[in-house]
């Protein structure tokens, strides 16, 4: 692969040269050669690459989307650079789920009022927070949204059920991000 920048002869080249050589343009100026890349003429997909691959059209598809919306469109906006638009970014927030880093129930005592500490990241933003609290047989105590902490990557939510059985209490934590990717952790409360 080679780059070439500022080259008048090459400027603005773009395509492929017979079947040997194709020229791309990036928005920076920039253009890069390289082979022309050699397909399989029947590929077989293992059952993960085609999961990848849906995904993948999934993304291509809201990306689309997003790029029509102007919601969606101001939102990604602020994020791009040069060489990139709000389809690059809306795709780039499809294909990467959310992270959730942390649980905390160190000040849930199952008492109302309570409350549990989660530590989330994504890319892009966060959207929704979900907690839901059962019993370890599996019998739903609560379940409700959490709040953002202003300034920090913290969420929070506030028990408004009593729980007297905390030992084997199950904390599930489920964060959506703006493209609707859901990322999931749980804990079971040990004292």
């Amino acid at each position: 692969m080679a780059k070439s920048e500022n080259n008048e002869v090459m400027y603005g080249a773009r395509g492929k040269v017979g079947n040997l050589l194709v020229f791309k343009n990036f928005g920076d100026g920039k253009t890069i050669i390289s082979k022309i890349p050699r397909r399989k003429d029947n590929p077989v997909y293992s059952e993960t690459q085609q999961i990848a691959k849906e995904r993948f059209k999934e993304g291509v598809m809201y990306a689309r989307g997003a790029s029509l919306d102007p919601i969606l469109s101001a939102f990604y906006k602020p994020f791009t650079k040069p060489g990139a638009s709000v389809y690059n970014m809306a795709l780039a927030d499809f294909c990467k789920l959310p992270e959730i880093k942390s649980i905390s129930t160190e000040h849930y005592q199952g008492n109302v009022g309570g409350y549990i500490t989660i530590k989330a990241i994504d890319s892009f933003k966060i959207v929704t927070v979900r907690v839901l609290i059962s019993k370890p047989d599996g019998v739903l105590i609560e379940t409700g949204i959490a709040e953002h902490v202003p300034n920090s990557l913290n969420w929070m939510y506030t028990s408004e059920v009593a729980n007297q059985d905390l030992l084997g209490t199950v904390v599930k934590v489920q964060v959506f991000d703006t493209p609707g990717n859901l990322s999931e952790l749980t804990t079971t409360i040990s004292l």
